[in-house]
């Protein structure tokens, strides 16, 4: 997912840097200072005002796994629950250790830990299922954001450029004229090309890591319940067929 996040992000700046040499090497356009502070600060401003503390951690949170924290994928996670599946099957759930696991995932730790304690299979599945939505609506809140991010860096390069247009002096020359409009191109490229496909990422983020939470789930219940690890390996590769 990462490499598909660096990809786009190298292609935006490339059309931007086509666009420029197309214009006569002329960036101006794309990089005025005053509607660089106008729609980028503007729109931090309003993110800011329009959400609480813990809103902007979670889109810090989610930008975090797009561009720099690995994610899961289905095999390392099926790989690790079967292991866990042969260790009980073996020698009951007293022999499982949270420590020996080679995922540091905070729900598949927590997940283990109802394991371990002896909860019940539908009261373990209750709470990882409540823990999984809860989980989820960060990733909502965080998407959430970046649209509205999107939205007031277009509103606000549109005001930037009104307000410039009126400053103009009557029989403005078309090179003056043009200079106006660095603020609304400023926010169309914001928001076309950051805000609002992050916005699409994090959506895409957060059906990823729903399906690997149910992986967790249904690897966990069968630990639980002392399946056979064949069957469990054969239950989870469904998975990583469907996160493919």
């Amino acid at each position: 997912m990462r490499i598909t996040t660096y990809l786009g992000l190298l292609l935006g700046l490339a059309c931007i840097a086509l666009a420029a040499w197309a214009n006569g090497g002329e960036a101006s356009l794309f990089a005025h200072r005053g509607a660089l502070l106008l729609v980028l600060g503007g729109t931090f401003a309003a993110a800011t005002l329009a959400s609480s503390r813990r809103t902007a951690l979670h889109a810090l949170s989610a930008a975090s796994r797009l561009f720099v924290t690995p994610t899961l994928s289905p095999w390392q996670v099926s790989v690790a629950l079967v292991d866990l599946a042969r260790k009980a099957r073996a020698g009951g759930l007293d022999t499982l250790d949270p420590e020996s696991l080679s995922l540091d995932d905070p729900f598949l730790l927590k997940g283990l830990g109802l394991v371990i304690d002896g909860v019940e299979p539908e009261r373990l599945a209750e709470l990882l299922r409540i823990e999984s939505e809860i989980l989820s609506e960060r990733r909502v809140q965080a998407e959430r954001l970046f649209q509205l991010m999107g939205r007031v860096a277009l509103l606000l390069g549109a005001a930037g450029t009104l307000l410039a247009l009126m400053q103009l002096p009557a029989g403005a020359s078309s090179q003056l004229l043009a200079s106006t409009l660095g603020s609304a191109i400023l926010g169309l490229l914001l928001a076309g090309l950051l805000f609002m496909p992050l916005a699409g990422k994090v959506r895409t983020l957060d059906r990823s890591e729903q399906l690997v939470r149910d992986q967790v789930v249904t690897g966990l219940l069968a630990v639980r319940l002392g399946q056979n690890p064949d069957y469990v390996a054969e239950s989870l590769a469904v998975f990583a067929q469907k996160n493919g």
